[in-house]
């Protein structure tokens, strides 16, 4: 009905509908994780994920932080003391 994919990358709008369940879901995925899949630009990415939500007139939940200590505590390499950060 709004023929939102035309003139867009399929890809780029699986993406996006895939972030979309990702925080409706809760779960630590980023969208710049999906950039990095499709070895694309971020930003191209996150303004069609965008104009997706306005379209649909979702209300997605706000990013929680905590989800995404453990990922990057683990990026550190602290070794014993990882449980202590996370």
């Amino acid at each position: 009905q709004h023929n939102f994919i035309q003139g867009r990358r399929t890809q780029h709008v699986v993406a996006a509908c895939l972030y979309i369940v990702c925080r409706r879901e809760k779960t630590p995925h980023m969208l710049i994780d999906f950039s990095d899949v499709l070895q694309t630009n971020v930003y191209s990415l996150g303004s069609t994920f965008l104009k997706f939500t306005r379209l649909l007139n979702l209300q997605l939940p706000l990013i929680d932080p905590c989800l995404y200590i453990h990922r990057f505590a683990s990026r550190l390499e602290l070794g014993d003391k990882m449980h202590v950060v996370s």
